[in-house]
């Protein structure tokens, strides 16, 4: 699904080149579920925006789903981010104005899907998340666990085959976040999404079934290191 080769990402900074990314090679299969892991600096939020094809590299190759995304001009690049990749945010960015299947719905409105389909299939997801009930409720009425379940609900919507999660427990209890972990297993069990999480917890990395850990722009894959 993900094929990474030899990725560099440099940006210039003052007079100077800082290098984030530093030769990253990667291979990710359908259905697999992985943890990111690494200290502040060490790259995490820019390799996730490349695997999200938010931003390209300085050099290296990029496919997903055997598809070259690098020669891609922006117009593809926001097409295959919106058939392909699922977000989920740290801030999770919902709509303070829409109540809540509105905002499930809002990547079908951009696709430009009918409002009765969009509605319909916003409420199906709902379901799925088990926030069904609270379908017109407003973001600033329900909590924080359902809040991060409907900011997940609105990135399945439109049947990714990448959900990409920007430390999605990290503002939740021990409880909530559980609860959200069960729920990304139990997604990649009946959907296949391939479901990637940058985390700063150790039991939630352990939970997934693969760890990778970047450490000053250098991908280290734990999983493998530990099968070794």
């Amino acid at each position: 699904m993900l094929e990474l080769e030899d990725i560099v990402r440099t940006f210039r900074v003052a007079d100077r080149d800082a290098t984030i990314l530093r030769g990253i090679t990667l291979r990710v299969g359908k259905r697999e579920v992985v943890s990111i892991m690494g200290g502040s600096g060490s790259g995490k939020t820019t390799f996730m925006n490349i695997v999200g094809l938010l931003d390209k590299p300085t050099s290296g190759r990029y496919r997903i789903d055997g598809q070259d995304v690098l020669t891609a001009d922006a117009d593809r690049l926001s097409g295959l981010r919106n058939q392909l990749i699922g977000f989920v945010f740290q801030s999770l960015f919902l709509m303070p104005r829409l109540n809540v299947w509105r905002n499930v719905a809002l990547p079908l409105f951009y696709r430009r899907t009918p409002l009765p389909e969009a509605k319909a299939q916003a409420l199906a997801m709902l379901e799925r998340v088990g926030l069904a009930a609270y379908a017109d409720y407003m973001p600033n009425q329900v909590s924080g666990g359902m809040r991060q379940r409907v900011a997940i609900a609105r990135a399945l919507v439109g049947r990714p085959a990448v959900l990409l999660a920007d430390e999605p427990t990290g503002a939740l209890d021990v409880q909530a976040g559980q609860d959200i972990m069960d729920l990304f297993m139990q997604i990649n069990r009946d959907l296949g999404v391939l479901i990637m999480i940058i985390t700063h917890d150790p039991n939630i990395a352990a939970q997934c079934r693969r760890q990778l850990v970047l450490r000053a722009g250098v991908l280290v894959d734990e999983t493998h290191l530990a099968a070794a």
